[in-house]
């Protein structure tokens, strides 16, 4: 109502709030029943997420006698609350960080609705729901505990008769009920105890860990340490609930040999521990995969290997490019594949025809080079950029613009490189090198840029990619990168390479084993790769990282070193999720310079330090030369392994394609 409008003469009165304290203290009178005070003097760091505990958890303490320390989390009138995955380490790395630098006996964290605890031992070590509440049951005086499908085998190892239920706290507290159960817990640190109530209860299940610390006169740490381990992987992919039964139908189809528990899902036993749970989600559409092994890599390794088998059960599969009984492979629809296969071929055709190309005639008199080309068509460039820049006698420069830079004139050699010859921005750099009558020299497979070559008579390479069957840019650098050497040797701007007609014969002995490759595109499924490259390697890396976006649809970073040294390393320790979310991947050469060599190590060492897992990219070569396209080679592998990962077909670019539609 507008009380302008109304008989009032004046604005009503402010309505009068009252406070009710009267559950916040029944709470609390009910947890200070539970504890078993006084509790030795204990520091305890403190993490409410800016939620509900927020309220009573430090009342709490002060009765107690407890000493605590807040974290930045713990205010309950902070407009935005901190919602986090208490199944997720990472995401408690920031209180970890708190209990080791206050020699605290122990930290705690709750979600925002405070009926989760997370607990974190005195060596800053954060314990998984399922082992607090373990160690909780272990204590608990009854023989019946209850807890889902999904949890891990620690459970099994505290002699109780374990009941498992499907995933969900109402699906426990029934079968704790059912059983006459105690306790019940889920793996997500949530514990219930009928004493109190059939939900879950972070205060509580606080409470009860106390009296257990006090009682057993050990420490979290060692009391932890006293549990067998076990390392549970899980993840999730996008999942119509109408496919939930191809991939189930797939499971027992590939694991009929094994003991399958349909209790909520498939659940895989594998013997010695190793377990694999397929479970379609009943309130979104997803599938989730949980792996649980003894063993921290070989979790990971099954973990990215089952995800990935289930993605693929969801696109087109066809037979393995790698042989038979090989398992099988993504539908490749522009035959990525075979044009990475087809590298050395393109370096030997480039070989065996370039001899016959003409070349500017006063390129070997030019004061600056510049290379003019765009997406992929410019990736040769940038990797004779880096290759080069020893040796080059002038400078190099690569331009992906409409225009050339103004230095351009009749001393610069200009390299037009378009793949399809139809690139507009190209073009217009070509009428510019034409108008300041640079030296030109135009690399295409034809098209307009072809056309002009013919019309103008200009020197050109127009090859026709017989070794390129996917037609894509991004794929012919092969072709570009031996190209440009080739020009730039004859122009007298760089020394021969005595050993290129080797090269298509070490790209393909390189083939022979890409082990290396599939191990690293599988350690870095779901993670941001980050490249640390120097010197002769920028501009292959720079390419690898190009196909990573397209090809596996992947975020990806590179930094060179030793710039990176002077600020990188300070900010790898926030957010905190970036142990999780990123994977560092080092290039290392032997070529580089000594100097630069030993900065490797220790950043490596800076690194580890932060949690953030770190792999060598393997590579090799008797030469710069060599060892770029053995880079460049590798790395389209290592793009292709990744999008079979992801369950992608490595081929389409459909935002770059729709964003040149809407260009236009």
């Amino acid at each position: 109502m507008n009380w302008k409008s109304s008989n009032y003469s004046t604005p009503p009165a402010s309505p009068i709030i009252k406070y009710e304290n009267t559950a916040k203290d029944l709470y609390l009178e009910m947890l200070k029943g539970l504890a078993q005070a006084p509790y030795p003097k204990w520091t305890v760091v403190v993490d409410t997420a800016n939620g509900t505990q927020s309220e009573i958890i430090f009342d709490l303490l002060s009765d107690l006698k407890i000493k605590f320390i807040k974290t930045g989390d713990c205010d309950i009138q902070s407009p935005v609350f901190t919602p986090r995955d208490t199944e997720v380490s990472s995401s408690f790395a920031e209180i970890s960080r708190q209990v080791l630098l206050n020699k605290a006996d122990l930290g705690i964290a709750f979600d925002v609705d405070g009926d989760r605890i997370i607990f974190i031992d005195d060596q800053g070590r954060y314990l998984p729901g399922d082992y607090s509440c373990s160690l909780i049951a272990q204590s608990e005086d009854s023989k019946d505990i209850v807890t889902p499908i999904s949890t891990s085998s620690v459970v099994d190892s505290i002699n109780k008769t374990v009941h498992r239920t499907p995933v969900g706290s109402t699906f426990v507290a029934a079968k704790m009920k059912e059983v006459g159960a105690k306790f019940g817990f889920e793996a997500n640190g949530g514990g219930i105890f009928s004493e109190i109530s059939y939900g879950r209860d972070g205060g509580v299940t606080f409470i009860k860990m106390l009296n257990l610390l006090k009682s057993s006169h050990k420490s979290l740490s060692v009391l932890y340490d006293s549990l067998p381990k076990y390392y549970l992987f899980r993840d999730k992919i996008d999942c119509p609930f109408n496919r939930y039964d191809r991939v189930y139908n797939a499971v027992r189809e590939k694991y009929s040999n094994r003991n399958i528990n349909d209790l909520d899902g498939l659940k895989v036993d594998l013997g010695s521990s190793e377990w694999i749970l397929f479970r379609g989600s009943g309130n979104a559409p997803e599938f989730r995969v949980f792996v649980q092994s003894s063993d921290e890599k070989n979790s990971l390794k099954l973990g990215h290997e089952v995800l990935s088998w289930v993605k693929s059960l969801l696109h087109r599969v066809e037979p393995s490019p790698f042989g038979p009984g090989q398992g099988s492979t993504l539908f490749d629809s522009l035959h990525i594949l075979d044009s990475i296969t087809a590298i050395p071929d393109q370096c030997a055709q480039v070989i065996s025809e370039v001899a016959q190309a003409t070349v500017p005639p006063g390129c070997s008199l030019v004061n600056n080079i510049v290379i003019s080309g765009m997406g992929g068509s410019a990736l040769g460039g940038r990797v004779i950029a880096s290759l080069e820049r020893q040796t080059l006698h002038v400078p190099i420069v690569v331009s992906t613009e409409y225009h050339l830079p103004n230095f351009a004139n009749e001393k610069t050699l200009v390299v037009i490189s378009s793949y399809s010859g139809q690139t507009e921005e190209t073009l217009s750099a070509l009428a510019e090198a034409r108008s300041r009558g640079c030296q030109i020299f135009i690399l295409t497979t034809g098209g307009k840029l072809g056309q002009l070559a013919g019309q103008f008579q200009l020197p050109n390479y127009i090859f026709q990619p017989r070794f390129n069957p996917s037609r894509q840019p991004r794929m012919s650098l092969g072709y570009e990168v031996t190209a440009i050497l080739a020009l730039l040797a004859r122009c007298q701007l760089i020394h021969p390479i005595k050993e290129l007609s080797r090269l298509p014969d070490f790209l393909r002995s390189r083939q022979q084993d890409l082990s290396g490759i599939q191990s690293l595109a599988s350690n870095i499924v779901g993670k941001i790769p980050v490249f640390l490259v120097s010197e002769h390697l920028k501009g292959a890396v720079h390419a690898m990282k190009n196909q990573l976006n397209e090809n596996a649809k992947t975020f990806a970073v590179v930094f060179d070193l030793p710039e990176a040294n002077h600020h990188l390393m300070e900010g790898l320790a926030h957010p905190f999720s970036n142990p999780d979310n990123l994977a560092v991947v080092m290039v290392d050469s032997p070529h580089y310079h000594p100097e630069v060599r030993q900065r490797y190590p220790l950043i490596r060492q800076v690194i580890a330090k932060q949690h953030i897992p770190v792999f060598d990219f393997p590579l090799a070569g008797p030469h710069p030369v060599f060892e770029a396209l053995d880079v460049i080679q590798s790395g389209a592998y290592l793009a292709y392994y990744l999008s079979q990962e992801y369950g992608l077909d490595p081929g389409p670019i459909p935002w770059v394609d729709w964003f040149k539609n809407e260009l236009r």
